[in-house]
This record gives structure tokens, sequence and C-alpha cells, in this order.
């Protein structure tokens, strides 16, 4: 695993992020701006527990999100992402919308220090239905929403119209 260390600045502990096998190391790379976002948002919390979600206003248009609300009128199709088991909700012909929130997903390690192990431009929301952090509102959520296609390279022998959750 190679560390990434974005804050030493804490007493105990400090905060990393897998550049290599993470989904925020996945996103980071794409985006590697947000690395400096990141350190800004930290910079203004202290750590507590063992999985914390920060959802902030960065008070300024910081990038895009790849998530939109849809309704009937938009064409929806579902796909896995590659190396993912879990289906994914995708609307055609969807753009992705300016966004001034900041999401991080930060875990406890087995040694007290923190990973950043997810992070995007947007607001929070329920993880999709199946994954490993579902919640009781991942359904009705993923209902009304959908990734704008093209946000992630899907399994091509997966895709389908039919909703598999």
């Amino acid at each position: 695993m190679y560390k990434f260390r974005l804050d030493e600045t804490h007493d105990g502990y400090y905060i990393y992020v897998n550049s290599i096998s993470s989904s925020a190391g996945h996103y980071l790379s794409r985006r590697p701006y947000v690395y400096a976002l990141i350190k800004e948002l930290l910079s203004t919390h202290k750590l507590r527990g063992d999985r914390i979600i920060i959802e902030q206003n960065m008070g300024r248009d910081i990038g895009t999100t790849d998530i939109v609300s849809t309704t009937e009128k938009d064409t929806i199709y579902y796909a896995q992402p590659i190396k993912s088991e879990v289906f994914s909700r995708f609307a055609k012909n969807r753009y992705p919308q300016v966004s001034n929130m900041l999401t991080v997903v930060i875990d406890r390690d087995n040694e007290g220090n923190y990973e950043v192990s997810d992070a995007w431009i947007g607001g929070n929301h329920p993880s999709f239905p199946g994954d490993q952090f579902a919640t009781a509102d991942s359904k009705s959520y993923w209902k009304t929403h959908a990734l704008v296609q093209d946000a992630q390279v899907i399994q091509p022998k997966s895709l389908t119209k039919i909703c598999p959750y």
C-alpha cells in the first residue's frame, strides 16, 4: 500500500490516502487538485471515531459532480464499474454539474491513523444498494439520482436497462 500523507499536524495520528488501490486514490488520480481541497477541509476538523463522513460547502465552485437528479424523462441504465460487483445507476446524455460541496470518507486504521478511503466533489449520498456501506436510504436515493454517462468505466457485459435492485 502506498500511503500519501495528507496531514501530520494532529496529536497522536496522521491522515493519509492510499493512492494506488482506494476509491479516493482512483478519484484523485483523475482530479489531483482535490488533494489541496481535502487538506483545506481537514485543517478545520479534529477526527474522532472509526468512520467519519465530512460534507462541507467550500464557499466557492470547486469542480463538477457526476451525480445528478433524475426524472422519468431521463434514459437510465445500470452497469457494474470496473473492479466492482455492485451495480451503479447511470443517466444517458446528462453532464456533470458545478458544485461547491466536497465529501470525504475517512476510516481509522489498526494503528489509530486515518485513511481517506473515498472523496468526491458533490454532496454526501448513500452507497449503491448491494454495497457493504449501503443504508436503508440507498434504494430510494438511487431511484431519483444517477451518475452521468461516462462518469466511470464500466464492465460492458454488465450493462442493463433492468434495475438490479
